[in-house]
């Protein structure tokens, strides 16, 4: 069982590499930013971020919690490996979560996810993989 200190240092790490292994600068400062905000979550409570725009207005959304985009970097902290990416679209069950790591996964794998912005991280669990794209469904709290 990994401690709270391990799963920040991964997480930090993760956030540290994808920085230095970029040749975009936006891309770098996105996870310098993420590093950041990771070492301080605890500080003092940030406000959410903004939702990006989209053509697709939320109250055209059936689902009981819709779907609102939201562009925002974030991990998925899987056993042993963390996946860097960001989220396409957040709902409150559940995510869309976009990475460019090709690694091995399947329905079925669960892990912590940690969203730039928010306090906590949120136990998920992988209900569909595409290339470079995972939904997720957050646990029951």
């Amino acid at each position: 069982m990994e401690t709270v200190d391990e799963a920040l240092n991964a997480k930090l790490i993760a956030c540290w590499q994808a920085a230095l292994n970029t040749d975009d600068p936006d891309e770098s400062q996105r996870w310098v930013d993420m590093a950041e905000w990771l070492s301080h979550r605890g500080d003092t409570p940030m406000p959410p971020p903004e939702p990006a725009t989209s053509r697709r207005r939320v109250s055209d959304e059936r689902r009981r919690f819709p779907r609102v985009p939201v562009r925002s970097p974030a991990l998925l902290a899987l056993e042993g490996r963390v996946l860097r990416g960001e989220t396409l679209n957040l709902s409150r069950t559940g995510a869309c979560f976009i990475f460019t790591d090709q690694s091995d996964l399947g329905e079925g794998e669960s892990g912590s996810f940690t969203v730039q912005g928010w306090l906590e991280d949120r136990p998920a669990l992988v209900v569909a993989v595409e290339p470079g794209m995972l939904r997720l469904r957050f646990a029951e709290r």
